[in-house]
């Protein structure tokens, strides 16, 4: 039987699903592509490639949109699989205890996957989306062992790295012993990533034990830890990096919270502090200076000028003109005016600043120009009641 609610239900969709044949994999190859929802002409989005796309991609985006503010609006794209253990393994290997003969004849195309990313998605997305020169590569489980692989292989690839719970044990750790080299060789300077280990221990084992341990159950986190003791033995090679552990996690549930914690810490310097707010006390910072400095430090991080978020400027505005501070309130909305002159709302509250400062024939001009861009009732209204109280209107 059919739910009774079925005939007035309406699907919400979280991105859009596109295909895109690859030459280099001789393939057609799915794709799940969520960019932020008010996405402008003007804007341009840091983009999150995300391996195993079919499993994680619907969790990450709606992650991504409900950070919006913490971390920065991003394009999330979703690399759906085909042949996994062809793609996300960078070496060939012979079958064993481990490894099925099945699994290991198709092993080893991690490089192939690699130039697939690298000559044909990335310019793919880089020329249908507004995306910035600013990349994230993130993977779970054999996932993970191939942002480890691009991280060492790749280096400039991508500007940020999320290894979760990386299946370093794979080719009897031959990718950790590469990466123990590189991290003491190479220079990882401007880059950042984020290593989760989730706790697959078996029961009465601890970090010393385990290592001394030679069980299939150990492998995963045989591999992790000698890895994170590499990153904390190199401080000078410039990579940026955190590692936490799971306690509460397992390898199959630790992806979600990972991912979270993994956004939170690549972009811990994004969120305009609360503590910044104090200029907008007697006594306290300029709006300029403070969001100039802000977002000064924001376009280092990302490695390109980043406007301040229209948005939150905006609800600043508002928090000046609700408190009185005319002359602040119209150095934000005249920012947001300047920076965003095709957005309607940008004009539609300078409106709002000359109404309260007294000045309709602004506000008249203000509120046209934003129905120019975009017809809104509530703007119409406004401008309706104006031109009444002015006679302007027959």
């Amino acid at each position: 039987l059919l739910s009774p609610f079925a005939a007035t239900a309406q699907q919400i969709a979280l991105g859009t699903e596109e295909r895109l044949y690859s030459h280099v994999l001789n393939e057609e190859r799915s794709l799940s592509v969520y960019v932020p929802e008010h996405a402008g002409a003007q804007q341009r989005y840091p983009v999150l490639y995300l391996l195993d796309g079919e499993s994680h991609f619907l969790t990450t985006a709606a992650m991504v949109r409900q950070l919006s503010g913490v971390i920065p609006d991003m394009i999330v794209v979703g690399i759906r699989n085909t042949v996994r253990g062809r793609d996300l393994t960078p070496t060939h290997v012979k079958p064993d205890s481990t490894i099925s003969a099945g699994d290991a004849a198709i092993s080893g195309g991690g490089e192939q996957f690699m130039r697939f990313i690298e000559k044909e998605l990335i310019p793919h997305i880089d020329s249908l989306y507004p995306a910035a020169p600013y990349r994230i590569l993130s993977g779970h489980s054999l996932g993970g062992l191939t942002v480890v692989h691009t991280l060492i292989r790749h280096t400039r690839l991508f500007n940020a790295y999320i290894a979760i719970h990386p299946s370093l044990w794979w080719d009897n750790q031959a990718l950790l012993k590469q990466a123990q080299e590189a991290l003491t060789e190479k220079r990882f300077g401007h880059l950042s990533l984020f290593v989760a280990m989730a706790n697959n221990m078996p029961p009465g084992m601890d970090t010393i034990s385990i290592l001394k341990n030679t069980s299939t159950m150990t492998a995963v986190t045989r591999s992790i830890i000698p890895f994170i003791k590499a990153l904390r033995n190199n401080p000078g090679n410039g990579l940026r990096w955190s590692s936490r552990f799971y306690p509460n996690e397992r390898h199959g549930t630790v992806q979600l919270i990972a991912q979270y914690d993994a956004l939170r810490y690549l972009f811990n310097y994004y969120a305009f502090s609360p503590t910044m707010l104090s200029w907008l006390h007697p006594g306290g910072w300029d709006e300029d200076s403070a969001l100039d400095a802000h977002y000064r430090i924001i376009s280092e991080h990302l490695g390109y000028t980043v406007l301040p978020d229209e948005s939150m400027v905006n609800n600043l505005g508002y928090h000046c003109l609700a408190g009185k501070k005319l002359d602040k309130a119209y150095q934000l909305f005249k920012r947001n005016t300047d920076n965003y002159p095709q957005s309607a709302n940008a004009f539609d509250s300078m409106g709002d600043y000359y109404l309260a400062a007294g000045d309709k024939a602004r506000a008249i001009a203000s509120f046209k120009k934003s129905l120019q861009l975009q017809e809104t009732a509530d703007t119409r209204k406004k401008l309706i009641r104006l031109m009444i109280l002015r006679n302007d209107i027959a």
